[in-house]
This record gives structure tokens, C-alpha cells and sequence, in this order.
């Protein structure tokens, strides 16, 4: 199985942002405050990669836990990172789709690597089983594991035109 991972460098506007962050972040270091980027902003970003480089539409009516979808009508959730050694985090819900996409976004670097590309019940499993509250965030290592066993034709495909700055950028 092809094991090599995919990052994209991400749009200059990313970086203005990170750094605008980090100004703030300096301008107010005296009240411990961090403004991290993170949430719905570091979500959006991902649905937005997932978007340009995959083939994949968006869906006409939103519904939880499908942010896309393929050509084909099956569903994707995209999920993403911008903490180094974290995995995905998963809300309980009844939207569960047949793909997913997990991204791990470097700000510093102005990177985004897919860490996940394939069908979501093989991570799914690695939830509860029997329901739970708040928010569970899965091992990343787990997520490293279950992405080295996914077949290559389980995989999103990137679109035609997908082409990436650096020959390098594929792992």
C-alpha cells in the first residue's frame, strides 16, 4: 500500500493570518491570553483544502458530520488540526459519512498535510461505543496506524488539476 502522505503548501492569506495571530498574541502577552487559531476557523480552513485539492462538491443542503461530498453522492467529513501531536476530535452526533479527511495544518510552516484519507468507520470504531458528551479527540498514532492500512483505491482522489509547489511535498 502506498503509505506516502500529502501536504500542501497553503495560500499566502493562511500566513497573514498566522501572523496577525501571533502579532496579537505579542501585543497582549502580559494577560496570558493565547488567541490561539483553532475550532470552527481551523475547520473552515480544512473544508476549504479539502475543497481545492480534492475532488469533491460542496453539498447542497449541510448536515452534521458531512462537510462534502463525491462525484458519486458518498459522503466525506473533514476534520483538521493545528496542534502538532493531536488527532481528530469527534462530538457525538448521527451524521456519520463514508469518507474522511484529516488534516494537520502547520501554521509556522504554512503547510497542511493529510494525515487521513480514507473511509471514516475504521476511526469511527476507535470512538465509544456507547455514546458520550463533550468533544473526544482521537490518538494521533492511532490515526497514523489506521491511515497505513487503508487501500489506495479506498482513497479520496485529488483533483486533475491538484499540483504541488515543491516536488518534495509529497511524502
Amino acid at each position: 500500500m502506498d503509505a506516502r502522505q500529502i501536504e500542501f503548501q497553503l495560500p499566502e492569506v493562511i500566513a497573514d493570518l498566522w501572523k496577525a495571530q501571533q502579532t496579537l498574541a505579542a501585543h497582549y502577552v502580559s494577560t496570558g491570553l493565547k488567541f490561539t487559531l483553532d475550532g470552527r476557523l481551523v475547520g473552515d480552513i480544512a473544508e476549504a483544502l479539502a475543497l481545492e485539492h480534492f475532488d469533491l462538491l460542496i453539498p447542497q443542503k449541510r448536515t452534521g458530520g458531512v462537510d462534502a461530498l463525491t462525484r458519486t453522492g458518498k459522503t466525506v467529513q473533514v476534520k483538521a488540526t493545528g496542534r502538532a501531536r493531536s488527532g481528530p476530535a469527534f462530538t457525538p452526533g448521527k451524521g456519520f459519512a463514508d469518507y474522511l479527511l484529516f488534516f494537520r495544518i502547520d501554521f509556522e510552516s504554512n503547510t497542511a498535510m493529510v494525515a487521513y484519507n480514507g473511509p471514516e468507520a475504521p476511526v469511527r470504531r476507535l470512538l465509544p461505543e456507547n455514546g458520550w458528551a463533550g468533544t473526544k479527540v482521537l490518538s494521533l498514532a492511532a490515526i497514523q496506524l489506521l491511515a497505513l492500512e487503508v487501500n489506495p483505491l479506498d482513497r479520496l482522489p485529488l483533483k486533475a488539476h491538484a499540483s504541488f509547489p515543491n516536488p518534495d511535498m509529497t511524502r
